[in-house]
C-alpha cells in the first residue's frame, strides 16, 4: 500500500519538458551574445588596442613612404612591404604576376593589379590550357569591350614578355600539324613601337582543340638561353606576394642597371640589403622584397625618367 508521502510534493517535482527547452534555449542565447561581445568585440578591441601601443607601423599595415620609412599615415605611403604592387617600367625590378589581377574575368588589368579584394590562387591544374595558353574572349552584347581581349595571360605569353623584357635569347617556331617547324621572328608578334601583342600571341598557341580541329599551325618558343625561375612566369597562392626569389632579381639586375646607367655591382648590393631570409631563419625560402628594393634604387641611383614608386 502506498501513502501520499510516497509521491514527489509539487515544490520538488521535476519541471515540465517546455520549461526545461526554453530554459536551455534562453542559456544558449545568452552564452552566444556573450561570447560574441567577447570575442568578437572586447578581445579584437584589446589586441588592436596593444598593437596599436607597441607596434604601431606593424598594426597599420605594415606602410611605407616614398624613401623607404615606415609611416602609419596612409596618405604619405606609397604601398605596404607585405603586399605587392606592379612595375613595369626597365628602371624597375618587376614583381611576380598577381593572381589577384591578371584572372580570368572582368577584374583582368592589364598592368597586372594587386587587388586585396580579389586574393586568390588561379586553382588551374598543371595542364590546364587556360593556365599555359591564356585565353582571349569575344564579349556578349551588349559588348562593353573590344571586339576581343585578353581574359587570361598565360604562362607562354607571361614567359615571352620576361625573357623579352630581360634580352634573354630564345625562338618563335610555327609548328605544323605535320611536326615541321619554322622559325619566326619575334617581330611579327610586335606593334610598331616594339610592344608584344598579346591577343595576336595568345590565339596563335596551341590550344587543344581549337573549335574542334586539333591539326592547325601553332606558335611555340623554345632555345631559351637561360632556366628563368618559377615566379618569374607563375603568381603566389594570394597573389599578394611582394617577394620575388634571389635568382629573378639576379636574372633583372642587369636590365635595371642599363636603364639607371649604374653598374650591375651597385644593384647587387641592394639586392642583398633587400632580401629578407626565411622566416625564423629555417622556415620558407629567402625572397627581395622589390617594392624596398626599387624605392632603395630611386632614393639612391634615381634615374632622369624614374616615376614615384606607386
Amino acid at each position: 500500500m502506498t501513502t501520499k508521502n510516497d509521491y514527489a510534493s509539487p515544490d520538488t517535482a521535476e519541471p515540465s519538458f517546455g520549461r526545461s527547452l526554453l530554459s536551455h534555449l534562453w542559456a544558449s542565447v545568452a552564452s552566444t551574445v556573450i561570447l560574441t561581445i567577447i570575442c568578437c568585440g572586447l578581445y579584437p578591441l584589446i589586441i588592436w588596442g596593444v598593437a596599436k601601443a607597441v607596434f604601431p607601423y606593424k598594426a597599420d599595415g605594415s606602410l611605407v613612404k616614398k624613401d623607404g620609412s615606415p609611416t602609419t599615415n596612409p596618405a604619405e605611403a606609397v604601398g605596404s612591404s607585405l603586399i605587392g604592387q606592379p612595375f613595369t617600367q626597365p628602371i624597375y625590378f618587376h614583381p611576380r604576376p598577381s593572381a589577384a589581377g591578371n584572372s580570368a574575368g572582368s577584374s583582368f588589368s592589364p598592368t597586372g593589379g594587386y587587388d586585396p579584394t580579389g586574393s586568390t590562387g588561379t586553382n588551374y591544374g598543371p595542364l590546364s590550357d587556360m593556365l599555359i595558353n591564356g585565353q582571349t574572349t569575344s564579349p556578349t552584347a551588349p559588348a562593353t569591350q573590344p571586339a576581343e581581349f585578353l581574359a587570361y595571360d598565360g604562362v607562354r605569353l607571361r614567359t615571352i614578355h620576361y625573357m623579352d623584357a630581360n634580352k634573354i635569347k630564345f625562338s618563335l617556331y610555327m609548328v605544323s600539324p605535320d611536326g615541321s617547324k619554322k622559325q619566326v621572328p619575334l617581330s611579327d608578334y610586335k606593334d610598331d613601337k616594339g610592344a608584344l601583342l598579346d591577343l595576336k600571341l595568345v590565339d596563335a598557341f596551341p590550344h587543344p582543340n581549337v573549335d574542334g580541329d586539333d591539326k592547325r599551325t601553332v606558335l611555340v618558343a623554345g632555345d631559351f638561353g637561360r632556366t628563368i625561375p618559377a615566379d618569374a612566369v607563375t603568381a603566389s597562392g594570394s597573389g599578394l606576394d611582394p617577394h620575388i626569389s634571389p635568382e629573378n632579381a639576379e636574372i633583372q639586375k642587369d636590365r635595371v642597371a642599363e636603364a639607371r646607367k649604374i653598374k650591375p655591382e651597385q644593384v647587387e648590393e641592394l639586392i642583398k640589403a633587400n632580401t629578407d631570409g626565411p622566416g625564423l631563419g629555417i622556415f620558407g625560402d629567402p625572397g627581395v622584397n622589390v617594392l624596398m628594393l626599387n624605392l632603395a634604387l630611386d632614393a639612391k641611383y634615381p634615374a632622369p625618367t624614374t616615376q614615384p614608386a606607386k
